[in-house]
């Protein structure tokens, strides 16, 4: 067992490293940039590319960026004190890459079909993930992703609808984060994947109730370990979305899903559920600032870093394609 004072060294180095990261100045450049080569350059100002940018042109920006995030999981792991914390970070890379793969092996796509989609991030090489598109061999990943395989596999033979593998595979992501979570006595990571669990499920249960599938599909596709049963999702398949509404407001009382609930059935839209789900992860990072010690604060900086590194995305995606900077300035996540 780690102690929270363990993570005081890699704690104060990241909160350091937070002052480097992007700055509303340094979005409004890029923005403000006459051309995608002139936005793609300002990328040389910032320290965790460094070393990056090689002789790469902006039509190569993916590659710089992922070269950036390597480059930062390699610093986490020289300062961390365990090596689940890294573990951690990567579970969603390589559950991505998972599913990517899978889904090619169970439609019978190629590798060079689905090779762009596959993120060069996570435990596995990408050599390791052709491997097992083409033949099957299982890499050596966790007990949980042998049993995401088996259980998709069996599920997909029996339906044969390629959203099974989507929906099973982001099932077990968010299980195994639990899991993971738990072996590392993280309070407030759990509390986070568990609300994360619930709103999860909320829209897992809305899809399945406008797309007419089965409450044998919904409970095969449900998340557990969320703050709700899932009982309380199959009961409600057959109801209403105003008695479902009841229904998880009789567990949770007042609730942002409860919220997100009324106006999905005044307005028809699942924008505030997803729009919860980004404030659920920002007060995560708020509160896991407050700490101390503990890998709170070590995930709530990597997440905050892909924030930024999805912003950097975003606008020199846009600056390619030759959006206003208005369009823009609309769809990027805050700072």
């Amino acid at each position: 067992m780690y102690l929270p004072t363990d993570y005081a060294y890699i704690v104060g180095r990241l909160r350091a490293l937070n002052t480097r990261l992007l700055t509303p100045n340094l979005v409004e450049r890029m923005i403000d940039a006459s051309s995608a080569d002139d936005a793609f350059r300002i990328l040389n100002d910032l320290t965790f590319l460094a070393g990056c940018m090689g002789d790469h042109t902006v039509n190569e920006f993916q590659v710089v960026l992922s070269k950036g995030v390597q480059k930062m999981l390699r610093l986490i792991k020289r300062m961390s004190p365990n090596t689940e914390v890294v573990d951690f970070l990567n579970l969603k890379f390589d559950f991505h890459n998972l599913k990517v793969s899978l889904k090619a092996r169970l439609t019978q796509r190629g590798y060079a079909d689905v090779q762009h989609a596959l993120v060069d991030l996570g435990s596995l090489s990408e050599a390791q993930w052709e491997q097992f598109v083409l033949d099957g061999t299982i890499p050596p990943i966790t007990e949980g992703m042998t049993e995401t395989i088996a259980d998709v596999t069996r599920q997909f033979e029996a339906n044969g609808d390629p959203q099974t593998v989507d929906l099973l595979v982001d099932k077990h992501y968010l299980e195994e984060s639990v899991k993971l979570a738990e072996k590392l006595d993280s309070t407030l990571t759990i509390s986070y994947l568990k609300r994360l669990i619930d709103f999860t499920n909320v829209k897992t249960l809305v899809r399945c109730k406008e797309l007419e599938k089965s409450v044998e599909y919904l409970g095969s596709v449900l998340l557990a370990g969320g703050n709700l049963d899932n009982e309380v999702f199959v009961e409600s398949h057959a109801k209403t979305y105003e008695e479902a509404k009841v229904a998880i407001e009789s567990k949770l009382h007042s609730d942002d899903l409860v919220v997100a609930m009324e106006a999905f059935i005044s307005e028809g839209t699942l924008i505030l559920l997803e729009k919860n789900m980004s404030e659920l992860l920002e007060q995560f990072m708020k509160q896991a600032d407050r700490m101390s010690f503990g890998p709170e604060p070590v995930f709530a900086f990597f997440w905050r870093f892909e924030n930024h590194i999805q912003i950097l995305r975003t606008i020199l995606l846009n600056k390619l394609n030759k959006l206003p900077a208005e369009e823009t300035r609309k769809y990027l996540l805050n700072i």
